[in-house]
């Protein structure tokens, strides 16, 4: 079976002259009313005790799943999916903190300063619609990621009703991307592609991180994809060798393995993309500017099953080579 000529969008992108790196975020600074800065005190505190080792809130349950991209300054640009469980049909308040694990708060300090601080306040529709997407940002280490969700009760509340609340605390390691060696952003597959049609404000970057150039990447909830549907994924390569005109020379190749049993047995593979001066626009700084990488795959002649996408990325400038495994579902069209 051959697979026709896939359409490649992240390359596509790049040279319509949209390509972009991943943008900066900044922590909500805004004046708040007073019913908003006592829910931060009082979500700020359950915090504090949870670095303290105390007991936390557990009626909320979360999970987040990390992306890491080179940012345009010297931290690593984090968006996350975060999937809540028992979030309440509610307006809800979100504080993430990033701290070193090894954090000792100085008692003298009037102000405590994190790597990455920062409060949310989001509507009951956006709760309900899940799952989240939101951001921080880091220099290259490992850090604890405490994540708080506090139910936003009305201003006349009785006093004996109990906000619903919860605290998820993950350890996560964000790649340095700044050291010169070849490397990869993650693999993000997604269900779909949104087209931006202006410039998001600083609080709208905070909410949907996953935006680069005048495209908006959805994430995709699961690796499961109806025989109707496409397997698309998009990633950036940094620090790539220059040739002599000062551009990259890059061949990324894509093959497809089903799995069998306890094995797999290889089942496709696309034409190798290259990269390079010939089909880069003039514009392309790779001093400003990743290498955009990624296909978007018809599943029609996928059988149903599991697979493996094997992702090998060649610098043919400098030799060195990056691979990525990406495993999917395919079944019956939904």
């Amino acid at each position: 079976m051959v697979i026709r000529r896939l359409v490649a969008v992240a390359v596509a992108v790049a040279l319509s002259g949209t390509f972009a790196a991943a943008q900066s975020a900044k922590p909500d600074k805004k004046k708040r009313s007073k019913q908003e800065q006592a829910e931060i005190e009082l979500i700020v505190k359950t915090i504090d005790g949870a670095m303290a080792g105390q007991p936390t809130p557990t009626d909320i349950e979360m999970k987040i799943t990390p992306y890491f991209l080179k940012s345009q300054e010297p931290r690593t640009f984090v968006p996350f999916v975060l999937e809540t469980k028992g979030a309440p049909a509610a307006d809800a308040a979100l504080y993430i903190r990033v701290v070193s694990p090894d954090f000792k708060p100085d008692p003298k300090a009037k102000k405590v300063e994190y790597p990455w601080d920062d409060i949310h306040f989001i509507p009951a529709a956006t709760v309900a619609a899940g799952p989240l997407q939101r951001v921080f940002m880091a220099t290259p280490g490992t850090y604890d990621v405490y994540i708080a969700m506090k139910e936003r009760l009305p201003e006349k509340a009785p006093k004996t009703q109990m906000a619903k609340m919860g605290v998820l605390k993950t350890q996560i390691t964000v790649p340095d991307y700044m050291n010169g060696e070849l490397a990869t952003s993650s693999v993000l597959v997604t269900d779909k592609v949104n087209d931006i049609t202006a410039p998001l404000s600083p609080e709208a970057s905070r909410e949907r991180p996953f935006v680069f150039g005048a495209q908006e990447l959805v994430p995709a909830a699961d690796g499961n994809f109806g025989k109707n549907e496409e397997l698309s994924i998009f990633f950036q390569v940094y620090n790539a060798g220059l040739d002599q005109g000062g551009k990259p020379d890059i061949v990324m190749e894509y093959e497809f393995h089903r799995k069998e049993g306890s094995g797999e047995k290889f089942f496709n593979k696309t034409q190798p993309q290259t990269i390079n001066g010939t089909n880069l626009p003039p514009q392309f700084d790779p001093a400003k500017f990743p290498v955009p990488g990624g296909i978007s795959v018809p599943l029609g002649s996928f059988g149903e099953g599991s697979y493996r996408l094997a992702i090998k990325v060649t610098d043919k400038v400098s030799g060195k080579v990056i691979t990525h495994d990406v495993p999917f579902t395919v079944k019956a069209a939904s």
